[in-house]
């Protein structure tokens, strides 16, 4: 494939903090366009056309997909960093209370 042919291209790398946002805006009569926005920079995701072929309801299908794992991903990351903290906070205070002692 190459440029010109009709099909996607792109690269595009973004590196969300806690300004990071997504929403979808849906219309009666054309393709939804998903948003993601982190910081001063925002990206949009449409369908091309205004209907919806079988291969863009797959697209957005293996999107969706990849999302959820992705978050749980982020989900289980957090987590784990949660426990550590805990454990952290927890030797941290037993210390101090030996040191007291």
């Amino acid at each position: 494939m190459s440029i010109g042919d009709g099909g996607s291209f792109g690269t595009l790398s973004l590196q969300a903090g806690p300004d990071g946002t997504a929403w979808c805006n849906t219309y009666p009569d054309t393709t939804p366009i998903l948003t993601i926005g982190a910081g001063s920079t925002t990206v949009c995701l449409s369908v091309a056309g205004q209907t919806v072929p079988a291969e863009a309801a797959k697209f957005a299908a293996q999107l969706a997909t990849q999302a959820a794992r992705f978050a749980a991903e982020c989900d289980r990351l957090h987590a784990a960093q949660q426990a550590h903290d805990q454990a952290r906070d927890k030797g941290q205070a037993a210390k101090a209370a030996g040191d007291a002692a």
